[in-house]
């Protein structure tokens, strides 16, 4: 039946399906300035994620990075110079690097969850066993044929990169004889901390090393290949590790209770020899070829609300177009102004998300703001269609796309595959129910 108001031209331009049409379009474009706060909300959230982690690896120890052992040599060596036109002779003191020649590291790292607010970081203890063995010749060649070498003033050295997640003092066993080890690399160089042990020689000799380190850590362990052949082992009861570096296990066994993993690295696999004759030539090679775990956590609630962010637009113009097309074959209009109140809906789920993901987990805090989300445009739906069936529809498809989403965030590899195919489903579906559609029709019929 006719209504009895009457309408300008304006307005009935407005009830166009074509008009409006183009008008949900630009309403979808001005929502993406509402999704860039999200956006900021997100990043401010991981900033303060990041801080918390920092704090922890300030008092507990961050990512460790552990090479060694290695013989530190000092000699003097006589060197002549021009200065002046004159011929100057110095004694220069130097210290030369030796690497071991069989070198086996073992670990037993057990994991934590450290807390700092509501947010979780996982650390680590690990116990290192350090085997190395270096070759009397290999010794006696290391310095310059020229130089006076300083036996006496030989040490052990082992790098250490946040040396103050060392949980126990360590010694070191030479040939049985026990020293302990103190503060310092010996390597003059602040990037390279850690600890050394005097070994006081009298001259050239075969040496077997053994220590254990207690260390703690955060994140990542990693160990460097410094042996003419080295072997490591690392096993945890972490469930989740990410193996990186230089060189990948040759074996792993991972599973629910946790993780074996065993490197063989030969030297010339490496890249470098087994002396330096300065620790200026050592310092920039000796953590190149590292290898270690990280202690992963499977896709935090920060990265997948991140990724759920990418699609956000598209999600909500899918929402609005299942709306426009329920409206298109329904007697009721419905005005911008529904549309608008509908997509702020759909973004208010991504801030949902975000927030209850801090503290309910990714998956709960998805179902959650779903269902809010679909439960509060399902039951609008309800008024401003006039038809609870067609709410019911929309209740139906939006609970599809949501659900589909998340398979999307879950399935990273097939994200691609299933959204094209979600993409290209709606809009054979939009053109199938809007094909006999007079898209400059302005007389629609009023509203019921």
């Amino acid at each position: 039946m006719p209504s009895d108001t009457v309408q300008t031209p304006r307005a009935r331009g407005l009830r166009s399906p074509g008009l409006k049409f183009f008008v949900i379009a630009a309403l979808t474009i001005a929502l993406a300035i509402p999704l860039l706060f999200i956006q900021l909300a997100l990043s401010d959230r991981e900033e303060t994620a990041a801080g918390a982690i920092q704090d922890v690896a300030s008092g507990w120890g961050g990512p460790q990075i552990v090479a060694g052992p290695v013989v530190l040599l000092p000699y003097t060596v006589e060197r002549a110079s021009i200065v002046d036109g004159k011929t100057v002779q110095s004694t220069l003191h130097l210290t030369a690097v030796l690497l071991p020649e069989n070198l086996n590291m073992t670990v037993q790292a057990n994991e934590e969850t450290r807390w700092r607010g509501i947010f979780a970081v996982p650390v680590y203890r690990s116990a290192l066993r350090l085997h190395a063995t270096f070759d009397r010749l290999a010794l006696a060649a290391l310095a310059p044929s020229d130089a006076h070498i300083l036996w006496n003033q030989a040490s052990i050295s082992i790098l250490v990169s946040d040396a103050h997640g060392l949980a126990d003092n360590v010694s070191l066993a030479v040939n049985g004889r026990t020293i302990a080890f103190q503060p310092g690399a010996g390597m003059n160089d602040p990037r390279f901390p850690g600890i050394q042990a005097p070994l006081n020689l009298a001259g050239a000799q075969d040496l077997s090393l053994d220590t254990n380190l207690k260390l703690r850590g955060s994140r990542e362990l990693s160990l460097s290949p410094l042996g003419r052949r080295t072997t490591a082992a690392v096993k945890s009861a972490w469930p989740s590790p990410s193996f990186f570096g230089a060189f990948l296990p040759s074996e792993r066994k991972v599973g629910a209770q946790g993780f074996e993993a065993a490197w063989v690295v030969p030297y010339l696999a490496r890249g470098f020899g087994q002396s330096f004759e300065t620790t200026d030539e050592a310092v920039n090679q000796l953590l190149a070829p590292a290898f270690g775990v990280r202690f992963y956590q499977p896709v935090d609630h920060y990265q997948l609300v991140q990724r759920s962010l990418k699609y956000a637009i598209l999600f909500v113009a899918l929402a609005f177009l299942v709306f426009f097309v329920v409206e298109t074959v329904s007697p009721r209009r419905l005005h911008v102004v529904h549309y608008a109140l509908v997509g702020a809906a759909q973004v208010l789920f991504y801030l949902l998300l975000l927030s209850l993901s801090e503290h309910i987990g990714f998956a709960g805090a998805y179902l959650a703001a779903a269902a809010a989300t679909i439960g509060l445009t399902s039951l609008y739906a309800v008024s401003a269609l006039a038809s609870k069936l067609r709410a019911g529809v929309l209740w139906l498809v939006l609970s599809m796309l949501y659900g589909l989403l998340y398979i999307i965030l879950n399935a990273e590899d097939y994200a691609l595959l299933i959204g094209s195919t979600l993409l290209f489903v709606a809009l054979a579906a939009t053109m199938y129910v809007t094909r006999k559609i007079d898209w400059y029709r302005t007389n629609d019929l009023d509203t019921a």
